[in-house]
């Protein structure tokens, strides 16, 4: 299983919230993969302002469920950050 996590902007950069939230969620998936938990991380740079793609994928799904619980209270109520299940896109971009 895999989570995808995707940042965006309003024309003028990714808003300071929207960072900060994908900063603690990239934090929260670094920490699992030391863990084993997962098995990759891939990143890619989706647009000229800082938008940005993550993806992460698990090993299994009762620790896939786990990590989006997670990575949903660490979004909720921040704008232009959108989380979902899903196959990690096959091009790898910069790891910002």
């Amino acid at each position: 299983m895999s989570v995808v996590i995707t940042t965006l902007s309003k024309g003028r950069g990714v808003p300071a919230p929207t960072r900060e939230a994908y900063k603690r969620i990239r934090g929260l998936l670094e920490e699992q993969k030391k863990q084993s938990a997962i098995t990759r991380i891939d990143t890619q740079r989706i647009g000229l302002e800082g938008e940005t793609r993550m993806c992460a994928e698990f090993r299994d799904r009762a620790q896939a469920e786990y990590a989006l619980e997670q990575i949903r209270k660490l979004s909720a109520g921040v704008e232009l950050i959108h989380v979902a299940e899903g196959p990690c896109p096959t091009t790898k971009g910069d790891t910002p």
